[in-house]
């Protein structure tokens, strides 16, 4: 959730320049008795004869602003009085063409109200009031806007035609009521400047995130480009672009970015691993669709060797679905060559020759299980997950020197796994 951050308040001087026909409601604000000020003033303007009293609306501006900051007064109430205020102070300056009193006081009742809508948003946000909260940010904007239209200046501070706060707590108060068009509206405004550091980031990842689960391929790609621009490290975008072609349910696309991406991150374990796990569900997952492919295998095996190379060496994942893999694959190629029973020259070549890979497996099978059952050797206090992936290890190794006519190690690795069954 993202944090909003208060602004502070401006607290306005009283100002004794005041019509003498409004001195009741001046003494009324003096007192801070703003509510009875309010009911004052509403009544003095419902006076048709009042109605374009360009002193009354700075009246009334003032007192509804003061009113706002009222904490008893409901939040919903308070941007109304808000922006009754601000329409207030606008009609004044419209009725006065000198514009006295605003002038006076250097239009900073404008600013409170930047200030005050500003905080309300907060309020609101914090209290679980998301409507609210985004109602008076917007709000905020359109006051700040006023103000730089009409070039007023404030050595307190320095506004900005992009307000990025109140930009990002709209699109987080639209995150909280599922508004995503707001959402995305508001987030682009951020993005459409370029801009960059921690602080954005995760405004990128949710148009990302939206574009995908909308389906909008133009916007999709656009902003991922730019993302991968601005954060060129981020693993994030890599991996939203795949999934970005996996929910398309083509394998060959998905296998050709795949490629892609491992062509330009060599070194990443991830890419060739992911990749690599998606070649094997493929193979001998519950929804195989290249079951026996021997293309597809072999293309495993030297994906696997890339993910192999590139993993941390205090771990072994990689070099277990190696191992994995290149067991399955024995096994498939020959149980598919016992069940050729032609004597046909050309079955017979076929039989053997499958047996002949089915051979090379196992011995490269045998390699890499060396290699993970020395790991997991070497671990005191195996965890359950661990474990199991040992005995299977042993399990490939007392199969596969029982195929190769070999009973001692055959023998060897069967009492090993008898013994990992006390660990």
């Amino acid at each position: 959730m993202r944090r909003i951050l208060f602004a502070s308040l401006l607290m306005l001087s009283g100002n004794e320049l005041f019509s003498q026909s409004l001195d009741d409601i001046n003494d009324l604000m003096g007192k801070l008795q703003y509510k009875d000020a309010k009911a004052g003033i509403d009544k003095y303007l419902s006076n048709p004869k009042k109605m374009n009293d360009a002193d009354a609306y700075y009246y009334k501006g003032r007192i509804y602003n003061s009113l706002s900051h009222d904490s008893t007064v409901p939040q919903p109430e308070q941007l109304i009085l808000k922006n009754d205020a601000f329409d207030a102070f606008k009609k004044n300056q419209e009725l006065d063409s000198k514009d006295v009193y605003l002038s006076l006081e250097t239009h900073t009742s404008y600013l409170d109200l930047y200030y005050g809508l500003y905080d309300l948003g907060a309020r609101s946000y914090n209290s679980n009031n998301y409507e609210n909260a985004i109602s008076s940010f917007k709000k905020a904007i359109e006051v700040e806007n006023f103000i730089l239209d009409k070039k007023y200046e404030f050595p307190q501070t320095n506004l900005n035609r992009l307000d990025t706060a109140l930009v990002l707590n709209i699109a987080a108060c639209a995150i909280q009521v599922k508004n995503v068009p707001l959402a995305i509206e508001y987030y682009t405004k951020i993005t459409n400047t370029n801009a960059s550091g921690p602080d954005f980031k995760e405004v990128y990842q949710y148009l990302v995130d939206q574009y995908s689960k909308n389906g909008d391929d133009v916007n999709f790609n656009a902003i991922l480009l730019k993302a991968k621009r601005i954060y060129p490290n981020d693993e994030y975008w890599v991996d939203a672009e795949l999934k970005a072609v996996s929910k398309k349910g083509d394998k060959a696309s998905l296998y050709s970015k795949y490629e892609e991406l491992i062509q330009q991150d060599p070194s990443s374990f991830v890419l060739p691993y992911n990749y690599a796990v998606e070649l094997y569900n493929s193979l001998y997952g519950k929804d195989a669709t290249n079951q026996g492919d021997i293309v597809i295998s072999q293309k495993l095996t030297e994906i696997v060797k890339k993910a192999i190379v590139n993993e941390d060496k205090a771990e072994i994942t990689s070099t277990m679905l190696m191992s994995n893999h290149l067991y399955n694959m024995s096994a498939d190629l020959l149980n598919n060559a016992n069940m050729i029973k032609s004597t046909k020259p050309e079955d017979v070549k076929k039989k053997n020759d499958m047996k002949a890979v089915a051979n090379k497996s196992m011995d490269e099978c045998i390699t890499y299980s060396e290699m993970a059952i020395k790991f997991y050797e070497a671990i005191p206090n195996k965890t359950p997950i661990q474990k199991a992936n040992y005995k299977i290890l042993l399990g490939y190794m007392a199969d596969i020197y029982g195929l190769k006519k070999n009973p001692v190690k055959a023998a060897e690795y069967e009492k090993k796994s008898s013994a990992a069954d006390k660990l």
